[in-house]
C-alpha cells in the first residue's frame, strides 16, 4: 500500500484497473497518518522512510516528502543513499526551492555509489537548477559534462530512455548544450567560463562556439585568433579575410560608390560560404530543427519560454550567412539604384534568397523579398542574367 495506493490490490492482474482518485487520496491520508504516528520508526537505516518520499512524491505533495527527510536522523546512513538524495532534491525542485535542490544533487553526482544514470540524471537537474538561478557558468559546466559523457560512452543524452523518468527537468531546449552555446549564454560568460577552465574537458567546443559567437557580432579579428589557437585551420583565415573586407566596408572616409563596391564585396563573400561563417557547425549536425522548439516548451515559465524564443529567432537570424548577405545586398540595391552595381546586386541577393535553409522559416518574408527585387530588375533596362 506504501509503494502503490494507486493500485487497488483486490483485483488480479487481468482485472486491474485505476482506483477512483479519491480511494487513492484516502489511501495516502492513511499513510501519513501512520507515519506522523509511528515517526520514531524512521529513525532507523530502514526504508520505510524511502518508501513513504516516494509515496508523496507520486501523489503530487512534494511538502509531505520533505517532512519525511527532515525526520530522518542527520547521521543515519540512508541520507547518503543515491534514492534518498534524488527524492529530497526532487521534492525541493518541485516546491520551486531550487537553491536547496543543488546540495542534494551535487551529492548525487559526486556519490561513488551512484550510477552512470544516476549521475547523468544528477548533472541533467543541476542544469535545471542553475537555469532556474540564472547561474550559467555552472549550468554550462554540467551541460558540457553531459556532453563529454555521451562523446565517451557512446550514449546520446538528448534522449536517454533509462534517466527520462527520473528528471525533474526534462526541458529539451533548456538545458541543451548547444542551445546554451548559441543563444542563451551571454558572450562574456562563455569568455568567462574559457578563462576559468582551461582544461576542462570539451573546453575545445566552448571555444569554438565562443569564436562563432564573436563572428556574429562583427568581431571577426577576435574570432580569428580563437580559432587560430584551436588550430581551427579553415575558419582562421577565412575570418581575417572576412576582417579586411568589413574593415573596408565600414570605413568612413569612402565615397558613396566605394563603400557600396565594399558592401557588395563582402557579401559576395559571405553568400560564398554558406555554414561556413555564422553557422556553427561543431554543434549542429542535421538536427537543429528538432531542438529549436521554444514554442512548445512546456516545463517553462511563460517568462522563460517567451525568452527562449526570441533567443531562437535572434539565432536563426544571425547564424544564416544568406540571409545576412541578402540584408547587406539590400541596402547596396537601394544606395546604388539602376546602375550596373546596383543590378548586379539585386540578380545576387535574388540568388541568396532562393538558396535560404528552411530552417530559417521567414517563408512570407522571404517570398515578399524575392518577388520585389525580380520586378525590380524587370523594370531595369540592363538585366544581368
Amino acid at each position: 500500500m506504501a509503494t502503490n495506493p494507486h493500485w487497488d490490490r483486490y483485483y488480479s492482474q487481468t482485472e486491474r484497473r485505476t482506483p477512483p482518485a479519491d480511494n487513492a487520496s484516502q489511501n495516502y491520508a492513511r499513510i501519513k497518518g501512520l507515519l506522523e504516528k509511528y515517526a520514531k520508526l524512521l529513525r532507523g537505516a530502514n526504508p520505510l522512510a524511502l518508501l513513504g518520499m516516494r509515496t508523496a512524491l507520486r501523489m503530487g505533495d512534494p511538502p509531505g516528502a520533505l517532512r519525511i527527510a527532515e525526520a530522518v536522523p542527520a547521521d543515519a546512513a540512508i541520507r547518503a543513499e543515491p534514492d534518498f538524495q534524488w527524492m529530497s532534491a526532487s521534492a525541493h525542485f518541485l516546491s520551486r526551492d531550487y537553491a536547496a535542490a543543488q546540495r542534494p544533487l551535487l551529492g548525487l553526482f559526486r556519490s561513488r555509489q551512484s550510477s552512470e544514470s544516476q549521475k547523468a540524471a544528477a548533472a541533467y537537474a543541476l542544469c535545471g537548477v542553475y537555469r532556474k538561478l540564472n547561474n550559467t557558468l555552472e549550468q554550462l559546466r554540467f551541460a558540457l559534462w553531459l556532453h563529454a559523457a555521451a562523446g565517451r560512452k557512446g550514449m546520446h543524452w538528448g534522449n536517454p530512455g533509462d534517466i527520462a523518468d527520473l528528471s525533474v527537468y526534462w526541458a529539451v531546449s533548456g538545458w541543451d548544450l548547444s542551445l546554451l552555446l548559441e543563444a542563451e549564454a551571454p558572450i562574456d560568460a562563455l569568455d568567462s567560463f574559457v578563462s576559468r577552465n582551461p582544461d576542462l574537458a570539451g573546453i575545445r567546443l566552448v571555444k569554438y562556439s565562443l569564436a562563432v559567437r564573436l563572428t556574429r557580432e562583427n568581431r571577426y579579428e577576435e574570432a580569428a585568433r580563437i580559432y587560430q589557437s584551436i588550430y581551427a585551420t579553415r575558419r582562421a583565415p577565412r575570418m581575417r579575410h572576412l576582417a579586411a573586407l568589413y574593415h573596408e566596408a565600414t570605413r568612413g572616409d569612402l565615397a558613396d560608390q566605394q563603400r557600396q563596391e565594399a558592401g557588395y564585396r563582402m557579401a559576395e563573400f559571405i553568400s560564398a560560404n554558406p555554414d561556413g561563417i555564422y553557422f556553427n557547425d561543431a554543434l549542429w549536425r542535421g538536427y537543429q530543427g528538432y531542438a529549436l522548439k521554444a514554442s512548445s516548451e512546456s516545463r517553462l515559465t511563460r517568462a522563460e519560454r517567451q525568452a527562449l524564443i526570441d533567443s531562437e529567432r535572434k539565432l536563426k537570424d544571425d547564424q544564416e550567412e544568406r540571409w545576412r548577405a541578402y540584408l547587406i545586398l539590400r541596402d547596396v540595391v537601394r544606395d546604388a539604384g539602376q546602375t550596373g552595381l546596383g543590378r548586379q546586386a539585386a540578380v545576387l541577393a535574388i540568388r541568396c534568397l532562393r538558396g535560404i535553409s528552411v530552417r530559417f522559416e521567414r517563408q512570407q518574408e522571404i517570398r515578399t523579398a524575392d518577388i520585389a527585387l525580380s520586378r525590380w530588375l524587370r523594370r531595369s533596362p540592363k538585366v544581368l542574367r
